[in-house]
């Protein structure tokens, strides 16, 4: 500690702030004096916020972004860029839809219907929806507490299927027959990257990441620091409408009529922790299907969550070391979200893995001074902040992961 206090006393101390220098695209004479303003304020960093210039990635941007970079350079101060043209990390300055529509995200749904055997040759409807793929079509015998089901009683229709109607058998009992569709819906974040995917995730490296490469390499590693996402997420939505919608952040696994994050490599990863097909009982994510709900919801969380490790943050912090800079942002945390899917990436420690500073975000009131004993208002999603999660054990999440990760060198933003 005294070591600190004597280099701060000597005017050596590192600059621990960098503010956002937001980029609108109709100031360009005015930046030289913003930048020096910034510099006078004992900031040496500043992280140039993308997402309000209308002109991202075209001429008009590479022209401020040159004033930036020449100012920013002459003072030694160093330069950070949010790696997006909106929020969150992920449109990819809209390239999926506008050139790779194939790269786009999945999710998985469910559509069920309750059947009362013994029945013999029924017809059942299939989704008509184009955006719908049936996957499967399994029954269970429900169980006669609340809407759980059991596995053990499982019979598998997926061979029966044709475009609209699926006929079908059934015992004495009560059954739920589940239609499980790999889907894309037309919602909020349906032209964005597939965080599972490598080949999605290398859209936005070529949208975004090597153009300024190819403008900038003279000042990546010195001047240029690196890139920063901002609350990339898996942002699933609604299938159908079964449930009562706890609202994004508590998109949790076991409401009926949620979709959820999908890809190719979900259910390979799945049968290589489960030793068994995952399919015919996916249908745990939504519901309790007796012993084998525990382990599903495990191996599919696991899989969802290693997936978006591999495919997104490792494979952007990969070619930021391989250019000489470093990346860096945080995800969505704001009341456990982190954990969970829809405004979460399911796992905190592994969503971050692959950048070079573990980050959270303080916003909106989520601490407030002398408040730590009580839950309080906050402008945040929910309009209050539970101080034990933000006071506490968020900040400790980010330092402990700053810590355990060698490539982030104890830092944390």
């Amino acid at each position: 500690m005294y070591k600190k206090l004597k280099d701060v006393l000597q005017n050596k101390e590192n600059n621990f702030m960098m503010p956002f220098y937001w980029q609108h695209g109709d100031h360009y004479e005015t930046i030289p004096q913003e930048i020096e303003s910034i510099y006078n304020s004992g900031c040496r960093a500043f992280c140039v916020e993308s997402r309000p210039h209308k002109g991202f990635v075209d001429e008009t941007w590479w022209r401020d972004m040159d004033l930036i970079l020449s100012e920013a350079s002459k003072r030694n101060m160093d330069v950070w860029l949010l790696d997006d043209d909106h929020f969150p990390t992920g449109h990819a300055v809209g390239h999926i839809s506008k050139y790779h529509p194939e790269k786009a995200r999945w999710d998985i749904g469910e559509r069920h219907v309750d059947v009362l055997g013994p029945v013999n040759g029924a017809l059942l409807l299939t989704d008509e929806r184009k955006t719908a793929k049936l996957l499967g079509i399994f029954a269970y015998k429900r169980t006669g507490e609340g809407e759980n089901c059991d596995a053990a009683e499982m019979l598998d229709f997926s061979d029966r299927k044709n475009d609209r109607f699926v006929e079908i058998s059934l015992p004495e009992g009560m059954w739920r027959v589940f239609f499980i569709y790999k889907i894309q819906e037309k919602q909020e974040f349906a032209d964005y990257i597939d965080m599972m995917s490598e080949d999605s995730v290398r859209v936005l490296i070529d949208a975004v990441y090597e153009p300024h490469f190819e403008h900038y390499k003279e000042y990546f590693g010195n001047t240029f620091k690196g890139f920063f996402s901002d609350e990339p997420h898996l942002s699933n939505t609604w299938f159908s409408s079964h449930s009562e919608d706890p609202g994004m952040y508590e998109r949790r696994l076991g409401l009926l009529g949620m979709a959820y994050p999908w890809h190719k490599n979900v259910f390979l990863r799945m049968e290589n922790e489960l030793g068994f097909s995952p399919l015919p009982f996916i249908a745990a994510i939504w519901t309790d299907i007796g012993e084998k709900t525990a382990k599903v919801r495990l191996a599919y969380m696991n899989a969802v969550t290693t997936l978006y490790r591999d495919n997104f943050t490792r494979q952007l912090g990969g070619w930021c070391k391989d250019h000489g800079v470093e990346y860096i942002g945080h995800v969505i945390e704001d009341a456990g979200a982190h954990k969970r899917t829809g405004y979460g990436t399911g796992h905190y420690f592994r969503a971050l893995d692959g950048q070079h500073m573990s980050g959270i975000d303080i916003v909106l009131h989520q601490i407030m001074p002398g408040m730590s004993n009580y839950i309080h208002t906050s402008s945040a999603f929910g309009n209050n902040a539970d101080p034990e999660f933000f006071d506490y054990a968020l900040g400790k999440m980010a330092s402990s992961l700053a810590h355990i990760s060698r490539s982030m060198k104890g830092r944390a933003m």
